[in-house]
């Protein structure tokens, strides 16, 4: 099964680290191999689910494409949360960098 790719433009280097933290954390995301641009992301919560993914940080794009899945996990429930986490990182970066540029000087 592969299904994809879907690409996500304007990803920086910024939101990418943020989309790999962010889906550790909430569904226990492994991307490899470790700080890699290019590899395998396999998802344990609530199901196992890989993808293969490609950052590239000069097109400032990220690709997915979704290899294996569960038969009762809809593929729209599956892009829907790779979408929610990527725009949620945008806008905690867009925030970090509000921030820094609010309080110039401070660390």
């Amino acid at each position: 099964m592969n299904t994809g790719p879907t690409v996500y433009h304007g990803v920086n280097s910024a939101v990418f680290g943020c989309v790999r933290e962010m889906s550790e954390r909430t569904h226990g995301t492994v991307y490899a191999p470790v700080g890699a641009n290019t590899g395998t992301a396999t998802t344990t919560e609530p199901a196992t689910v890989v993808m293969t993914f490609a950052f590239d940080p000069e097109a400032m794009t990220l690709t997915y494409v979704l290899t294996s899945k569960p038969w009762w996990l809809l593929e729209s429930t599956i892009w829907s949360g790779v979408a929610d986490t990527i725009n949620g990182c945008r806008g905690r970066v867009v925030a970090a960098n509000r921030q820094k540029l609010a309080a110039p000087g401070l660390p």
